[in-house]
């Protein structure tokens, strides 16, 4: 028993020992398991008290000095509030002056300084000056838009205005709605002259195209008009290689059937082809002597300028020095190049062939038989110098002619109609000589040296036109029968 007790006060000896320890902030103290009433987290909480009591000091001191700030605050804000009160009063009064429609206030009115009275006096005075400059300032502008009656005894400064002009704006526009967005113009007195009105015989092939951009209704005519007169300004003389001493015509037409091939190989387009040929007959016309050597020279040279004139993707000029098998380099191009377009004055506006050629099948109401047929005519009278000197225009209008007859099996009278007529510019009587020499190129081509036209328009694509047997038939050879010897 004895033995218990001293174990006991011991242990309780050793707690308080430890609870000191902790008070003074030994690190290496071990917490106390429980003591009556008091422990080492009873201590932390007397430590938090002690705290808690620190803040709220602090806390009382601010709560003063917030309380002292707050006073000052209101203070000066009600002397701010004073001051604005008296201002408010004056923007009230300038405006009850200006602006009289606005209804009082249901509240009561603000009480005013003496010394408000002479600044309302003096802004509703303001306020009628301004209205009354409004007023003037609009029936001024009533006066611009209505017309002036001159007086007869003053002579009028605006001496270059006629007397019968009419004002910009008759009245004022009172709203966008009633103006009207699609009124008829009036067609200009100098169009009606250049495009008189169509026969009755005649038919208007473009009026079912007004609502497409591409074909260009407006400016159809003016555009044919203009080629017809380039074609007369760039024109190739009848026997243009009599300045020649040494190119003859069966070189050019050696030369052209040569580039037909080149055409096929590089799959150009059948502009290209008709412009080199235009190219190469300007450039032989317009210099003399030109060398053996330097015919096929010329010749690459102006298949290379009609690509880049026609082609998306022209080749290159080492693909032309190549089709030459290096008989020439590309500086000899380049050179040559320049001396062409020197020759030509830069312009190859020169139309051809297939320009025209569409728009008298449109005319025609052709199928594309009779496009690719007559093609094949254009091609086979590029190739033969005899058929040089003819325009674009005659070749494009005999070689559909030709090809109507041939394909419709009617008389040349009725496959010629007024419409084609009016539209090519060309009668029958003066197309016939041009015909019939088509007619005989077509029957010879067989026994002719020069195959590569006959031979491209073999071609599926081209609907096999140089095999058909219209070709041969009696109708072809009795026009082949009569040449016509003349130039036109």
């Amino acid at each position: 028993m004895e033995i218990q007790v001293r174990r006991q006060q011991r242990l309780v000896n050793l707690h308080d020992q430890e609870n000191a320890n902790v008070l003074k902030g030994k690190s290496n103290a071990i917490l106390p398991i429980k003591r009556q009433g008091l422990s080492a987290r009873g201590a932390l909480g007397d430590l938090n008290t002690n705290a808690q009591a620190q803040r709220d000091i602090a806390i009382g001191k601010v709560a003063v000095v917030t309380a002292e700030y707050e006073k000052k605050a209101t203070l000066n804000r009600a002397t701010i509030k004073s001051n604005y009160s008296h201002v408010r009063s004056k923007i009230d009064t300038g405006l009850a002056a200006a602006k009289p429609i606005i209804q009082p206030s249901s509240r009561p009115p603000m009480r005013r300084e003496e010394s408000t009275a002479g600044l309302a006096a003096k802004a509703i005075a303001r306020t009628k000056a301004v209205l009354k400059e409004t007023q003037q300032n609009k029936t001024n502008d009533e006066n611009i838009l209505k017309p002036r009656k001159q007086d007869s005894k003053k002579p009028s400064k605006l001496s270059a205005v006629k007397e019968d002009a009419k004002p910009v704006l008759k009245e004022p526009t009172e709203s966008l709605g009633k103006l009207k967005l699609a009124e008829p113009v009036k067609q200009d007195s100098r169009l009606e002259k250049q495009h008189p009105q169509l026969p009755p015989d005649v038919e208007d092939i473009d009026a079912g195209d007004n609502n497409s951009p591409l074909l260009m209704t407006c400016y159809i005519k003016d555009i044919y008009h203009y080629l017809t007169e380039m074609e007369l300004k760039y024109a190739i003389e009848p026997d243009h290689l009599r300045k020649q001493s040494v190119i003859t015509g069966k070189m050019r037409a050696t030369l052209i059937d040569w580039l037909v091939e080149v055409q096929r190989q590089f799959s150009l387009v059948l502009e290209t082809f008709h412009l080199t040929v235009g190219i190469i007959d300007r450039y032989l016309q317009a210099v003399p002597n030109v060398q053996r050597n330097q015919l096929q020279l010329v010749g690459v040279t102006a298949m290379f300028l009609a690509s880049k004139y026609e082609e998306i993707y022209a080749p290159e000029v080492g693909d032309f020095v190549y089709v030459t098998d290096n008989a020439y380099s590309k500086a000899d191009v380049f050179r040559c190049e320049r001396d062409i377009m020197s020759k030509l004055g830069f312009c190859l506006a020169r139309p051809i062939p297939l320009s025209f050629l569409r728009r008298f099948v449109k005319a025609a109401h052709g199928t594309s038989k009779n496009h690719h047929l007559a093609k094949y005519f254009v091609d086979l009278s590029l190739v033969e110098y005899s058929m040089a000197h003819y325009r674009p225009s005659e070749l494009a209008a005999a070689a559909l002619c030709l090809s109507l007859y041939l394909l419709s099996r009617k008389t040349l009278e009725a496959v010629w109609t007024p419409t084609m007529i009016y539209y090519s510019e060309y009668t029958l009587e003066h197309l016939d000589p041009i015909i019939r020499k088509i007619a005989k190129i077509v029957v010879n081509v067989k026994d002719s040296r020069y195959k590569s036209v006959y031979n491209r328009y073999l071609d599926p694509k081209l609907a096999k036109v140089s095999a058909l047997p219209e070709l041969k038939e009696e109708a072809i050879q009795e026009l082949a029968k009569i040449p016509s010897t003349t130039y036109l």
